[in-house]
């Protein structure tokens, strides 16, 4: 687990109770003005005019379809404007990115964020860092899109024993898994997703697990109130996945989903990311197309189910602006948590094996962790070995 630096990004680091930036100003700087820094401008230009007061950009002569005409190549200055109260990142990675949330947060500024990749890596100890300096790292558009789930953990839910949580996180890969369903093979999902917008060139984060883990992890974190992070997590992508997987599925009223799950199992947690099949009349199966479906279980409340746009520079640019206001108006914020990072055991689940000769047998439980280790079974005869999703597991 990594230790907060003394001081990162500047030698006076300070408290946002003392900071004439961030008792007085109500300012924004903006760094990035792609799809979601665009949107973001878009709606806070027409809702709240004088709002920003600075966007920093890549290449400042760029053509760009918002209204503003002072574009900044400096990120750096536009972070230390003590106009600026809130910095939004929209640039993304782990690297300059990363740097410039620091030197925010070293001067107590608050930080609104969509980088799924920095918060899941990262997040626990920024969120500590940010908790020392008084700013607020705020981050609700980092997983589902629109869909508030980070703010019902954080707030709503906040004195909730919760027992499990997740669903479909991924939008590209519900895409693709629907149009194999209706008859596309797996290349062909793949190229029309790209088309669509869906999913990237390098379409691997996706695909691979690795974009779901992310998202895995920081609910996880805030479910179970402890620094959780994504390498600690089993992961299985769809790069495998056929059209005789899905047709195996649907001849018994299963339905072929990337689950990305973590619950309560004893003492422990348990936790990963897999194709699965699910009951079609499960939550999980509801996601269509780029839909995400995010479900909390909790002791006293119950079974809560999320669903919406997952993804996209508008449902992204809609929860951003959302963290924005709350920033501004100094609202609940995302939790720090305390002690040692989240350490989960692999999911396990029923399996079913779908032989060459196109026998499918249901198995035994098994762990996400055997799974990924033995392949298809180590066995040339067993076309593909897919958990199937059951609650009472």
């Amino acid at each position: 687990m990594q230790t907060l630096p003394r001081v990162l990004c500047s030698s006076d680091a300070i408290s946002s109770a003392t900071s004439p930036a961030t008792t007085r100003a109500q300012g924004l700087g903006l760094l990035g003005c792609g799809t979601v820094g665009s949107g973001v401008a878009r709606r806070l230009l027409a809702s709240h005019p004088g709002l920003i007061r600075g966007i920093a950009v890549r290449d400042p002569h760029k053509s760009r379809d918002i209204a503003w005409d002072d574009f900044s190549s400096d990120a750096f200055d536009l972070v230390d404007d003590p106009a600026v109260r809130v910095v939004v990142e929209c640039i993304g990675g782990l690297g300059l990115a990363r740097e410039l949330i620091l030197r925010a947060i070293a001067r107590g500024k608050d930080v609104v964020t969509a980088n799924k990749d920095l918060i899941a890596t990262e997040g626990p100890w920024l969120a500590a860092f940010a908790a020392r300096t008084g700013a607020s790292l705020r981050y609700e558009a980092a997983v589902g899109g629109a869909i508030p789930i980070v703010r019902a953990l954080g707030s709503s839910l906040a004195g909730e024993h919760v027992l499990e949580i997740g669903g479909v996180l991924n939008g590209t890969t519900n895409f693709i898994l629907d149009a194999m369903e209706s008859g596309a093979r797996y290349d062909e999902a793949l190229e029309e997703a790209q088309r669509l917008g869906f999913a990237e060139s390098d379409p691997r984060s996706d695909v691979d697990g690795h974009d779901a883990a992310h998202k895995l992890a920081i609910l996880a974190g805030l479910a179970f109130r402890r620094p959780s992070v994504s390498r600690s997590l089993g992961r299985r992508g769809i790069a495998d996945i056929s059209s005789a997987d899905i047709e195996a599925g649907a001849a018994r009223g299963l339905r072929l989903k990337l689950l990305a799950v973590a619950r309560r199992a004893g003492d422990a947690i348990e936790a990963g990311v897999t194709p699965a099949y699910v009951p079609e009349d499960h939550p999980f199966a509801r996601a269509r197309g780029a839909e995400n479906v995010v479900r909390v279980l909790g002791r006293g409340c119950g079974p809560l189910v999320f669903s919406g746009a997952g993804a996209g520079g508008d449902a992204t640019a809609s929860a951003v602006v959302a963290d924005v206001l709350a920033a501004l108006e100094s609202r609940e914020r995302v939790p720090a948590h305390d002690g040692e990072d989240l350490v989960v055991r692999s999911l396990r689940a029923p399996v079913l094996v779908r032989f060459a000769d196109g026998r499918v047998v249901m198995g035994d439980a098994i762990s996400l962790d055997a799974l990924e280790a033995s392949g298809a079974g180590g066995r040339r005869d067993v076309a593909s070995i897919i958990p199937v999703w059951s609650d009472a597991a």
